[in-house]
Protein backbone atom coordinates (compact mmCIF):
# COMPACT_ATOMS: atom_id res chain seq x y z
CA UNK A 1 0.00 0.00 0.00
CA UNK A 2 1.35 3.28 -1.27
CA UNK A 3 1.99 5.90 2.10
CA UNK A 4 1.38 9.27 -0.70
CA UNK A 5 -1.35 11.21 0.61
CA UNK A 6 -4.47 11.67 -2.26
CA UNK A 7 -4.05 15.59 -1.49
CA UNK A 8 -0.17 15.35 -2.91
CA UNK A 9 -1.54 13.36 -5.72
CA UNK A 10 -4.38 15.87 -6.87
CA UNK A 11 -1.90 19.08 -6.16
CA UNK A 12 0.60 16.78 -8.07
CA UNK A 13 -1.68 16.33 -10.71
CA UNK A 14 -2.13 19.96 -10.81
CA UNK A 15 1.48 20.80 -11.37
CA UNK A 16 1.64 18.02 -14.19
CA UNK A 17 -1.34 19.68 -16.29
CA UNK A 18 -0.09 23.33 -16.03
CA UNK A 19 3.09 21.91 -17.72
CA UNK A 20 1.68 19.74 -19.79
CA UNK A 21 2.67 19.94 -23.80
CA UNK A 22 -0.57 20.45 -25.03
CA UNK A 23 -3.39 22.61 -23.90
CA UNK A 24 -5.50 19.88 -21.54
CA UNK A 25 -8.21 22.11 -21.73
CA UNK A 26 -7.90 22.04 -25.91
CA UNK A 27 -7.23 18.59 -25.45
CA UNK A 28 -11.07 17.76 -22.89
CA UNK A 29 -12.49 20.42 -25.66
CA UNK A 30 -12.27 17.96 -28.70
CA UNK A 31 -12.66 14.76 -26.61
CA UNK A 32 -16.06 15.79 -25.18
CA UNK A 33 -16.47 18.11 -28.45
CA UNK A 34 -16.38 15.35 -30.41
CA UNK A 35 -18.35 13.03 -27.94
CA UNK A 36 -20.91 15.50 -27.74
CA UNK A 37 -21.00 16.61 -31.20
CA UNK A 38 -22.10 13.01 -32.55
CA UNK A 39 -25.00 12.56 -29.62
CA UNK A 40 -26.00 16.16 -30.72
CA UNK A 41 -26.35 15.18 -34.63
CA UNK A 42 -28.09 12.12 -33.58
CA UNK A 43 -30.17 14.26 -31.07
CA UNK A 44 -31.20 16.01 -34.27
CA UNK A 45 -31.97 13.80 -36.35
CA UNK A 46 -34.67 12.50 -33.97
CA UNK A 47 -35.80 15.93 -33.56
CA UNK A 48 -36.32 16.03 -37.55
CA UNK A 49 -37.99 12.42 -37.27
CA UNK A 50 -40.39 13.96 -34.43
CA UNK A 51 -41.32 17.31 -35.73
CA UNK A 52 -42.67 15.36 -39.20
CA UNK A 53 -40.37 17.64 -41.21
CA UNK A 54 -38.70 15.07 -43.25
CA UNK A 55 -41.82 13.03 -43.70
CA UNK A 56 -43.81 15.09 -46.46
CA UNK A 57 -46.39 13.63 -48.76
CA UNK A 58 -45.45 11.78 -51.95
CA UNK A 59 -42.35 9.20 -52.55
CA UNK A 60 -39.64 11.86 -52.03
CA UNK A 61 -41.07 12.49 -48.79
CA UNK A 62 -40.73 8.51 -48.15
CA UNK A 63 -37.12 8.45 -49.09
CA UNK A 64 -36.12 11.38 -47.30
CA UNK A 65 -37.87 9.67 -44.39
CA UNK A 66 -36.47 6.37 -45.12
CA UNK A 67 -32.78 7.78 -45.00
CA UNK A 68 -32.98 9.63 -42.28
CA UNK A 69 -34.23 6.58 -40.39
CA UNK A 70 -31.23 4.40 -41.32
CA UNK A 71 -28.71 7.62 -40.53
CA UNK A 72 -29.98 7.81 -37.10
CA UNK A 73 -30.09 3.91 -36.54
CA UNK A 74 -26.61 3.97 -37.98
CA UNK A 75 -24.88 6.82 -36.32
CA UNK A 76 -26.55 5.40 -32.63
CA UNK A 77 -24.97 1.84 -33.39
CA UNK A 78 -21.72 3.84 -34.02
CA UNK A 79 -22.08 5.79 -31.11
CA UNK A 80 -22.74 3.28 -28.99
CA UNK A 81 -19.56 1.04 -29.89
CA UNK A 82 -17.28 3.76 -30.18
CA UNK A 83 -17.84 5.26 -26.39
CA UNK A 84 -15.88 3.57 -24.36
CA UNK A 85 -12.90 3.40 -26.96
CA UNK A 86 -13.10 6.61 -27.05
CA UNK A 87 -13.01 7.38 -23.72
CA UNK A 88 -10.08 5.03 -23.00
CA UNK A 89 -8.29 7.71 -25.33
CA UNK A 90 -8.45 10.43 -22.63
CA UNK A 91 -6.70 7.74 -20.07
CA UNK A 92 -4.15 7.21 -22.37
CA UNK A 93 -3.79 11.03 -22.83
CA UNK A 94 -3.78 11.79 -19.00
CA UNK A 95 -0.67 8.77 -18.07
CA UNK A 96 0.66 10.90 -20.28
CA UNK A 97 0.49 14.12 -18.48
CA UNK A 98 0.88 12.27 -15.32
CA UNK A 99 4.03 11.21 -16.27
CA UNK A 100 5.11 14.28 -18.60
CA UNK A 101 5.43 12.56 -21.78
CA UNK A 102 4.59 14.44 -25.16
CA UNK A 103 0.30 14.63 -25.22
CA UNK A 104 -1.53 15.78 -27.89
CA UNK A 105 -4.82 14.81 -29.76
CA UNK A 106 -3.52 11.30 -31.45
CA UNK A 107 -3.30 10.26 -27.97
CA UNK A 108 -6.93 9.93 -27.79
CA UNK A 109 -6.84 7.80 -30.63
CA UNK A 110 -5.13 4.89 -28.62
CA UNK A 111 -8.41 2.76 -27.80
CA UNK A 112 -9.05 2.51 -30.73
CA UNK A 113 -5.93 1.47 -32.15
CA UNK A 114 -5.64 -1.45 -29.70
CA UNK A 115 -9.38 -1.74 -30.40
CA UNK A 116 -9.22 -5.88 -30.11
CA UNK A 117 -7.36 -6.20 -26.19
CA UNK A 118 -10.15 -3.40 -25.12
CA UNK A 119 -12.88 -5.32 -26.36
CA UNK A 120 -11.69 -8.50 -25.12
CA UNK A 121 -11.16 -6.97 -21.52
CA UNK A 122 -14.57 -5.27 -21.54
CA UNK A 123 -16.56 -8.76 -22.23
CA UNK A 124 -14.03 -10.52 -19.98
CA UNK A 125 -15.31 -7.68 -17.35
CA UNK A 126 -18.76 -7.51 -18.17
CA UNK A 127 -18.73 -11.74 -18.02
CA UNK A 128 -17.12 -11.18 -14.18
CA UNK A 129 -20.08 -8.99 -13.27
CA UNK A 130 -22.62 -11.19 -14.59
CA UNK A 131 -21.23 -14.03 -12.55
CA UNK A 132 -21.08 -12.22 -9.50
CA UNK A 133 -24.42 -10.66 -9.80
CA UNK A 134 -26.03 -14.47 -10.33
CA UNK A 135 -23.96 -15.61 -7.23
CA UNK A 136 -25.10 -12.78 -5.08
CA UNK A 137 -28.99 -13.33 -6.53
CA UNK A 138 -28.28 -17.21 -5.67
CA UNK A 139 -26.74 -16.95 -2.09
CA UNK A 140 -29.41 -13.84 -1.16
CA UNK A 141 -32.25 -15.89 -2.37
CA UNK A 142 -31.06 -19.15 -0.26
CA UNK A 143 -30.89 -16.77 2.57
CA UNK A 144 -33.89 -15.52 2.29
CA UNK A 145 -35.19 -19.03 2.17
CA UNK A 146 -34.34 -19.62 5.41
CA UNK A 147 -35.64 -16.64 7.18
CA UNK A 148 -39.43 -16.03 8.35
CA UNK A 149 -39.05 -12.58 5.94
CA UNK A 150 -40.25 -15.36 3.03
CA UNK A 151 -43.06 -16.31 4.60
CA UNK A 152 -45.45 -13.61 2.67
CA UNK A 153 -43.84 -14.87 -1.06
CA UNK A 154 -43.89 -18.45 -0.11
CA UNK A 155 -47.99 -18.12 0.63
CA UNK A 156 -48.34 -15.95 -2.52
CA UNK A 157 -46.44 -18.30 -4.54
CA UNK A 158 -48.60 -21.61 -2.90
CA UNK A 159 -51.94 -19.44 -4.09
CA UNK A 160 -50.80 -19.24 -7.44
CA UNK A 161 -49.74 -22.85 -7.80
CA UNK A 162 -52.95 -23.94 -6.39
CA UNK A 163 -54.79 -21.18 -8.94
CA UNK A 164 -53.35 -23.86 -11.53
CA UNK A 165 -53.85 -21.30 -14.88
CA UNK A 166 -52.14 -20.02 -17.17
CA UNK A 167 -54.33 -17.25 -17.54
CA UNK A 168 -52.86 -13.67 -17.36
CA UNK A 169 -55.87 -11.71 -16.63
CA UNK A 170 -56.72 -14.54 -13.28
CA UNK A 171 -52.77 -14.43 -12.39
CA UNK A 172 -53.51 -10.49 -12.18
CA UNK A 173 -56.36 -10.64 -10.42
CA UNK A 174 -54.69 -12.82 -7.60
CA UNK A 175 -52.14 -10.58 -6.97
CA UNK A 176 -54.29 -7.60 -7.31
CA UNK A 177 -56.27 -9.23 -4.58
CA UNK A 178 -53.12 -9.61 -1.88
CA UNK A 179 -52.90 -6.89 0.40
CA UNK A 180 -51.50 -4.10 0.02
CA UNK A 181 -48.82 -4.27 2.99
CA UNK A 182 -48.01 -8.11 2.07
CA UNK A 183 -47.35 -6.87 -1.00
CA UNK A 184 -44.58 -4.13 0.34
CA UNK A 185 -43.39 -6.63 2.52
CA UNK A 186 -42.54 -9.20 -0.20
CA UNK A 187 -41.07 -5.96 -1.92
CA UNK A 188 -38.68 -4.90 1.10
CA UNK A 189 -37.82 -8.34 2.06
CA UNK A 190 -36.84 -9.18 -1.56
CA UNK A 191 -34.39 -6.26 -2.37
CA UNK A 192 -33.00 -6.56 1.60
CA UNK A 193 -31.67 -10.49 0.77
CA UNK A 194 -31.49 -9.83 -2.99
CA UNK A 195 -30.87 -6.06 -4.26
CA UNK A 196 -28.92 -4.91 -1.60
CA UNK A 197 -26.23 -7.65 -1.64
CA UNK A 198 -26.21 -7.78 -5.19
CA UNK A 199 -25.62 -3.99 -5.63
CA UNK A 200 -22.46 -4.32 -2.77
CA UNK A 201 -20.85 -7.10 -4.97
CA UNK A 202 -20.94 -5.00 -7.92
CA UNK A 203 -19.68 -1.71 -6.55
CA UNK A 204 -16.84 -3.43 -4.94
CA UNK A 205 -15.90 -5.32 -7.99
CA UNK A 206 -16.17 -2.00 -9.59
CA UNK A 207 -13.61 -0.81 -7.77
CA UNK A 208 -11.38 -3.75 -8.08
CA UNK A 209 -11.68 -3.10 -11.61
CA UNK A 210 -11.40 0.69 -11.93
CA UNK A 211 -7.57 0.09 -13.05
CA UNK A 212 -7.70 -2.09 -15.63
CA UNK A 213 -8.43 0.86 -18.20
CA UNK A 214 -4.70 2.20 -16.85
CA UNK A 215 -3.10 -0.87 -17.53
CA UNK A 216 -4.07 -1.69 -21.24
CA UNK A 217 -3.40 1.72 -22.23
CA UNK A 218 0.00 1.59 -20.10
CA UNK A 219 0.82 -1.77 -21.34
CA UNK A 220 -1.53 -3.31 -24.41
CA UNK A 221 0.73 -6.10 -25.25
CA UNK A 222 -0.27 -7.60 -21.21
CA UNK A 223 -3.52 -8.77 -23.11
CA UNK A 224 -6.82 -8.68 -21.08
CA UNK A 225 -6.41 -11.33 -18.89
CA UNK A 226 -3.36 -9.98 -17.04
CA UNK A 227 -4.68 -6.17 -17.62
CA UNK A 228 -7.83 -7.65 -15.10
CA UNK A 229 -5.90 -9.36 -12.60
CA UNK A 230 -3.71 -6.92 -12.25
CA UNK A 231 -5.86 -4.22 -11.30
CA UNK A 232 -7.32 -6.75 -8.88
CA UNK A 233 -3.71 -6.96 -7.31
CA UNK A 234 -3.34 -3.15 -7.73
CA UNK A 235 -6.69 -2.73 -5.74
CA UNK A 236 -6.21 -4.79 -2.91
CA UNK A 237 -6.27 -2.94 0.27
CA UNK A 238 -6.40 0.45 -2.04
CA UNK A 239 -10.46 0.61 -2.67
CA UNK A 240 -10.66 2.96 0.44
CA UNK A 241 -7.84 4.81 -0.92
CA UNK A 242 -9.62 5.02 -4.24
CA UNK A 243 -12.83 5.70 -2.65
CA UNK A 244 -11.47 8.58 -0.62
CA UNK A 245 -10.14 10.14 -3.92
CA UNK A 246 -13.68 10.01 -5.58
CA UNK A 247 -14.98 11.40 -2.39
CA UNK A 248 -12.40 14.18 -2.79
CA UNK A 249 -14.03 15.23 -6.34
CA UNK A 250 -17.63 14.47 -5.10
CA UNK A 251 -18.18 17.97 -6.36
CA UNK A 252 -17.56 17.50 -9.88
CA UNK A 253 -19.63 14.31 -9.75
CA UNK A 254 -22.47 16.44 -8.36
CA UNK A 255 -22.36 18.59 -11.51
CA UNK A 256 -22.38 15.67 -13.53
CA UNK A 257 -25.62 14.54 -12.19
CA UNK A 258 -27.30 18.22 -12.36
CA UNK A 259 -26.64 18.26 -15.59
CA UNK A 260 -28.12 14.96 -16.29
CA UNK A 261 -31.06 16.10 -14.73
CA UNK A 262 -30.89 19.43 -16.65
CA UNK A 263 -31.35 16.85 -19.48
CA UNK A 264 -34.60 15.98 -18.92
CA UNK A 265 -35.66 19.88 -18.08
CA UNK A 266 -38.34 19.24 -20.67
CA UNK A 267 -40.08 16.70 -18.00
CA UNK A 268 -39.45 18.41 -15.02
CA UNK A 269 -40.07 21.68 -15.20
CA UNK A 270 -43.87 21.16 -16.35
CA UNK A 271 -44.33 18.76 -13.41
CA UNK A 272 -43.12 22.19 -11.14
CA UNK A 273 -45.92 24.25 -13.22
CA UNK A 274 -43.32 25.95 -15.72
CA UNK A 275 -44.78 26.52 -19.01
CA UNK A 276 -42.31 26.54 -21.11
CA UNK A 277 -44.06 27.85 -24.42
CA UNK A 278 -42.91 25.57 -26.90
CA UNK A 279 -43.59 22.07 -28.44
CA UNK A 280 -42.54 18.87 -26.24
CA UNK A 281 -40.01 17.83 -29.02
CA UNK A 282 -38.80 21.01 -29.20
CA UNK A 283 -38.33 21.24 -25.57
CA UNK A 284 -36.91 18.67 -25.53
CA UNK A 285 -33.99 18.69 -27.76
CA UNK A 286 -33.22 22.80 -26.65
CA UNK A 287 -32.23 21.06 -22.72
CA UNK A 288 -30.38 18.15 -24.53
CA UNK A 289 -28.02 20.81 -26.13
CA UNK A 290 -28.34 22.40 -23.05
CA UNK A 291 -27.25 19.75 -21.11
CA UNK A 292 -24.31 18.92 -23.88
CA UNK A 293 -23.01 22.17 -23.25
CA UNK A 294 -22.75 22.22 -19.75
CA UNK A 295 -20.94 19.20 -20.02
CA UNK A 296 -18.03 20.54 -22.68
CA UNK A 297 -17.64 23.17 -20.27
CA UNK A 298 -17.53 21.12 -17.15
CA UNK A 299 -14.66 18.58 -18.58
CA UNK A 300 -12.95 21.37 -20.18
CA UNK A 301 -12.43 23.31 -17.24
CA UNK A 302 -11.75 20.02 -14.69
CA UNK A 303 -11.64 16.79 -16.20
CA UNK A 304 -7.51 16.78 -17.18
CA UNK A 305 -6.73 17.59 -13.45
CA UNK A 306 -9.09 14.86 -12.31
CA UNK A 307 -8.20 12.33 -14.76
CA UNK A 308 -4.38 12.94 -14.19
CA UNK A 309 -5.19 12.62 -10.22
CA UNK A 310 -6.32 8.92 -11.46
CA UNK A 311 -3.46 8.51 -13.17
CA UNK A 312 -0.85 9.25 -10.44
CA UNK A 313 -2.94 6.94 -8.13
CA UNK A 314 -2.61 4.02 -10.40
CA UNK A 315 1.04 5.00 -11.39
CA UNK A 316 1.77 5.46 -7.72
CA UNK A 317 0.67 1.62 -6.97
CA UNK A 318 2.85 -0.01 -9.94
CA UNK A 319 5.64 -1.89 -8.51
CA UNK A 320 8.58 0.03 -7.78
CA UNK A 321 11.49 -1.12 -9.35
CA UNK A 322 14.72 -1.73 -6.90
CA UNK A 323 17.43 0.82 -6.93
CA UNK A 324 20.68 -0.09 -9.25
CA UNK A 325 22.99 -0.88 -6.81
CA UNK A 326 26.35 0.58 -7.40
CA UNK A 327 29.76 -0.92 -7.65
CA UNK A 328 32.53 0.09 -5.21
CA UNK A 329 35.76 -0.07 -6.42
CA UNK A 330 38.34 -1.47 -3.89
Amino acid sequence: MSNVRIKDLIQEAGDAVSRASYCPKKLALIHTGIAAGANFIVALITYVLGSGIGNPEGLTGMNLQVMLETAQTILQFAVTIASPFWSLGFVAAALQMARRQEVGPRSLLQGFRHWAVVLRMMLLQALMIFAVILLSLQVGRLIYDLTPFSAPLTDLTNQLLEANTTDTEALMALLQAQDQATLMQIFWGMMAFMGLPVLIAVVILSYRLRLADYLIMDNPKMGALLATFGSLRLTKKNCLRLLKLDLHFWWFYGLEALISILCYGDLLLPMLGVDLGMNSTLASFVFYALALACQIGLYAWQKPRIMTSYALFYHDLLPKEPPEETQVEA
